[in-house]
C-alpha cells in the first residue's frame, strides 16, 4: 500500500514539514481522528523501506478468528476496532492443545501472506536527504510498528526490519534493540469520546488512559537482577523489571499491593513495559484515583521453557517473589499480591492458580487457559478471584478462555470475564489488563 495524499498541518510550514528527520506525531483538520504520523527514517544507502504495524481495523459484520473487514487506518472511520489477524488459514493442532515451546515450529503453519503484509505502508525517498517518509493518519491509540528493509522472496516470514531511532530506548533484556517501535496518537479534539465512568467495560475502552499524561505524575521503572536457581540451567541470575509509582516510598505506612505478570511466546520482561503500556496505564489510573498505587513486577519465563513447571513455576514463587519482596516495600501476604499472564503466560498463569491457590488472591488468565486435565479440587480455590479474558475473536477464547469458564462453573469457583472487541494482540491484552487491576484487584481489595 502506497499513501499519495497530502495533509494540512498548522503547526509547521511545507519547508518545515518536509525537512522533518524524524517520527513525530502532528495535528491535522484533515485526519478522521485529529492526528496524523509522519514517520521518517533517514537511510541514503537503501532503495526500498516500508512502515508496519498493528492498525489494521474492521467492524463487528466482517470479523471472526480468521476474517476481518482489513479497513487501513486512512480509511478510518467512528465505530470500528483495532482487529489484527494472526494470518493463519487454520487454527493448527499444535496450538490447539495448548503446547507452548520448541516443538512447535511456525515456519511450517499454513499462512496467508496477504494478511501477513496487511498495515505495511511503502515509504517514499528523498533522493536529496536520503530520508524516507510515510504520512499516516491514525485514530487515538498506541500503535506497536517497525521499519521493513527486506522481504527475501516475498516471504513475510522472512522480513527484515530495523528500529526507529526515534524511540530505540527500547532494550530487550539480552540488550539488544527491539525492532518493534511503539507510538502513542493522542485523543483528538472533539474526535474521540472520552469515557471516565465507574462501569468496569467503560474504564477499559477508554482509549486515553493508555496514552501518556505529559501533566500526570509519572512513577518510574528499574531494572532488576535476581538470583535463579542454578539447577533450572539459564545460569545464575535472571532480569525483572518493576514499575512503581510516583512517590514510590519505602517507608510508606502499608506495603503497596504488587501484581506480577507474565507476557507471552517470544517476549520478556520488557514487553509489559513497552507494547503493554504499563508505565503509561498505571500512571493514568492512579492519578485518575481509579486504582491506589500499586507496584507491577514483569520477567522473563521464556528462558525457563513454557512447558517445564519444574522451571517455570518455582522460578516464580521460589526466586522472583521472595527476591521483590526482600527489595522492595510491596505486600507479603496472598490479599494484596496478584499474578497475570496472556497467551502463553496465559497458560503460565492457569497452571500456578492451580498449584499455588495460597499465593495469589486474583489471577488473570488471558488469550489462555489449561493445556492438560484440569484439577479444581483444591479447596484453597474457593479464594482465589479468576479474571478469564481473550479478544472476542481470538480462537485462544474458544480453545481454552471459555471452557476454563465453565470448569469454573460447574466447580462453583469464583471468577469474572471481559472479551474486549480484537483477536490476539496487544489492543486487547492492554485491556484486559486495564480491567482485571480495575475491577477484580481493586474490586476485591476494597472487601478486604
Amino acid at each position: 500500500m502506497k499513501l499519495t495524499k497530502k495533509y494540512c498541518i498548522p503547526e509547521l510550514t511545507e519547508e518545515q514539514f518536509e525537512k522533518l528527520d524524524h517520527t513525530a506525531v502532528l495535528r491535522s483538520p484533515d485526519s478522521p481522528g485529529g492526528y496524523v504520523v509522519t514517520f521518517r527514517l533517514r537511510a541514503p544507502e537503501r532503495d526500498w523501506l516500508a512502515v508496519q504495524g498493528d492498525w489494521m481495523f474492521s467492524d463487528i459484520h466482517h470479523s471472526s478468528t480468521f476474517q476481518s473487514a482489513r479497513i487501513w487506518p486512512h480509511e478510518w472511520r467512528k465505530g470500528l476496532f483495532p482487529h489484527t489477524l494472526l494470518g493463519l488459514r487454520e487454527s493448527p493442532d499444535a496450538l490447539k492443545d495448548g503446547r507452548k515451546g520448541a516443538e512447535i515450529d511456525v515456519t511450517q503453519f499454513d499462512f496467508d501472506w496477504d494478511v501477513l503484509n496487511l498495515g505495511m505502508y511503502e515509504m517514499d525517498k528523498d533522493p536529496k536527504t536520503g530520508i524516507f517518509r510515510c504520512t499516516i493518519p491514525l485514530p487515538t491509540g498506541i500503535y506497536n510498528y517497525q521499519f521493513i528493509t527486506e522481504i527475501p522472496e516475498g516471504n513475510p516470514l522472512r522480513m527484515k526490519t530495523v528500529s526507529d531511532p526515534a524511540t530505540e530506548s527500547r532494550w530487550n533484556d539480552q540488550g539488544e534493540l527491539h525492532a518493534k517501535c511503539q507510538i502513542a496518537v493522542p485523543k483528538g479534539a472533539g474526535k474521540c469520546s472520552e469515557m471516565r465512568s465507574r462501569i468496569c467495560s467503560e474504564i477499559a475502552e477508554d482509549i486515553s488512559l493508555q496514552i501518556p499524561d505529559p501533566d500526570g505524575e509519572r512513577g518510574s521503572v528499574v531494572c532488576f537482577t535476581y538470583p535463579t536457581d542454578h539447577a533450572f540451567g539459564v545460569g545464575e541470575e535472571q532480569r525483572a523489571m518493576v514499575y512503581l509509582p510516583a512517590g514510590y516510598n519505602d517507608k510508606h505506612t502499608k506495603p503497596y499491593p504488587v501484581i506480577y505478570l507474565s507476557h507471552g511466546g517470544g517476549g520478556n520482561a520488557l514487553s509489559w513495559m513497552t507494547e503493554g503500556a504499563i508505565p503509561s496505564i498505571m500512571n493514568n489510573l492512579i492519578h485518575a484515583k481509579l486504582i491506589e498505587p500499586m507496584v507491577v513486577v514483569t520477567m522473563s519465563n521464556e528462558v525457563f521453557q513454557w512447558e517445564n513447571q519444574a522451571r517455570t513455576i518455582p522460578n516464580i514463587t521460589n526466586c522472583l517473589i521472595p527476591a521483590v519482596e526482600r527489595s522492595f516495600h510491596v505486600a507479603r501476604t496472598r490479599e494484596r499480591r496478584y499474578f497475570a499472564g496472556f497467551s502463553a503466560g496465559g497458560f503460565l498463569a492457569y497452571e500456578i492458580y492451580e498449584a499455588k491457590p495460597e499465593l495469589f488472591s486474583c489471577v488473570g488468565i488471558w488469550s489462555g487457559g489449561c493445556r492438560f486435565e484440569m484439577k479444581l479440587s483444591d479447596p484453597e480455590l474457593k479464594n482465589t478471584e479468576v479474571h478469564v479474558g481473550a479478544g472476542r475473536y481470538d480462537d485462544a477464547y474458544f480453545s481454552f478462555g471459555a471452557p476454563l469458564e465453565n470448569a469454573l462453573y460447574n466447580a462453583g469457583l469464583p471468577f469474572t470475564s471481559y472479551t474486549p472487541l480484537g483477536g490476539h494482540q496487544w489492543n486487547v491484552w492492554r485491556k484486559l489488563f486495564i480491567d482485571f487491576v480495575t475491577r477484580v484487584v481493586s474490586g476485591r481489595d476494597k472487601g478486604n
